[in-house]
Order: structure tokens, then sequence, then C-alpha cells
């Protein structure tokens, strides 16, 4: 059986279907993937995705999918379908609904109130060092006349600083506040990319109280998520998503 991840501060809102799917489910090795990026069955896949999207209530004709690069690239979006090399889309329309493929990159949903513009963020480690976040927010700021401090944003699970380990290199491309020495472990570096990100949604105007944080790390738990990292190939992926009823 499917474990659906929601947020609290999304789920307060009417019209709004959302959600994350788990790694419970499906068949191993790769259990409930969602993604044709991995070596999996097509018919477990097909099957994880009509439970998950068939339980959110959505009809997979109405999906808008990102072909994601780990890039910093934003597209609006305003119907249905598979969209190149972008790692964020935003839309003012309803009934489509926007999707997000992860399994340590962290998904950021994004609402806006007012004008009921929605994003969904594949932030990446390489996303996150270019301010995909961030600059998401001045996208809707430009398309849709948002006021960031109206935002409501939800920063879903994702894998923690502990767990993040790179070499110096990468660790150079990051401000020196998101990193550590990895105790024990010459030469190599941990960085906090969920803390950057909700730096970044603050600099961009988006109000504190208004961000919800995920509190899972997907590297820890193998139980319930997957992580790349953790699993290397034999990791599925997960499907974030997000739109609003019509």
């Amino acid at each position: 059986m499917q474990q659906i991840l929601k947020s609290e501060i999304l789920s307060a809102v009417p019209g709004i279907v959302h959600g994350i799917s788990t790694k419970p489910g499906g068949k191993p090795p790769f259990y409930n993937n969602l993604s044709i990026s991995v070596a999996d069955d097509k018919e477990n896949i097909r099957q994880n995705r009509a439970l998950f999207f068939g339980t959110l209530g959505i009809p997979e004709s109405k999906l808008v999918h990102a072909n994601q690069v780990h890039g910093a690239n934003i597209t609006r979006v305003s119907k249905p379908g598979l969209y190149p090399e972008t790692d964020a889309l935003i839309t003012g329309v309803k009934d489509i609904y926007l999707v997000i493929s992860i399994a340590d990159c962290m998904p950021v949903m994004l609402y806006d109130p007012v004008t009921m513009a929605l994003a969904n963020i594949h932030s990446g480690w390489r996303g996150t060092q270019k301010n995909i976040a961030g600059n998401t927010v001045e996208r809707m700021k430009e398309e849709f006349g948002s006021d960031a401090g109206g935002l409501i944003a939800f920063m879903g699970p994702a894998i923690s600083k502990k767990n993040f380990e790179v070499d110096e290199d990468v660790a150079g491309m990051f401000p020196d506040e998101y990193t550590s020495p990895k105790p024990g472990a010459a030469g190599k570096f941990i960085v906090d990319t969920g803390q950057m990100v909700f730096d970044q949604l603050i600099l961009a105007g988006v109000n504190a109280a208004n961000i919800e944080r995920c509190s899972y790390c997907t590297f820890d738990s193998s139980e319930h998520l997957h992580s790349y990292r953790r699993d290397k190939h034999l990791s599925g992926r997960m499907f974030a998503v997000i739109g609003m009823k019509p």
C-alpha cells in the first residue's frame, strides 16, 4: 500500500491537490518507483503511477512533467506534457498538475493565494547553488504579479547536511556558512543545502511563517523514502505533484 506525504500548510488551502510519493509498495528492487529513468519494469511503473495519481484524484492526462537536467531553468506552462531541460515549473492555470521527480534533491512547492499561481521546483545541489528557489519566486513576481511575502512554500524531503558528503571542489562552490569539514573524513565536506534553500526563499521575500520544512532525510529514511546516494543504481524515484482543482 502506498503512503503519500502531504504538507500541512498546503492541505489547509481549498482546491489544492498535492502529494509526494514514498518508497513502500511496488516490486523490489525499485519498490514504489514512479520514474521511467531507472531500470524498472514498465508494468511496475504503470501500476505505481496509477495508484499514486488515482489516490490523489489526478487524471494522468493532465500531468506536466519536467525533463530535469539538474540546472536552474524555470518554465511557465499552460497545458500538460513533457517540458525539456527545466527544473522548475510555474503555472497560473487550473486543472493541470506539476510533477517533479526526486530521490535526494529537494522538491519545493509554492502557492500564491491571491493569483492562485503555483510552482514546483526540483532543487538539486546544482540548482540550489544557482538559487533556483529564489529565482522561481522572482519569476512568479514577474509572470503573475505575485507578492513574495504572501507566498506559501513547502520544502519537501531531501538529503540532510550530515549525509550530503562532497569533495572540496564541490564544497567550494557553496558559501562557507553552509559547508563544514566532515568529522573523521580527511578532504571530505558536508553541505547544508536545505538551509540554503530556506535562506534563498527568505532573501526572495517569502515570509518565514509561510514556509513549512519537511523534517525527513531521504538518506536516513531507508524504509520510507528513495535515496540515490544510499541505493545508487537500485534507487527508485519519488514524484512530487501539485495543482489546483478546476
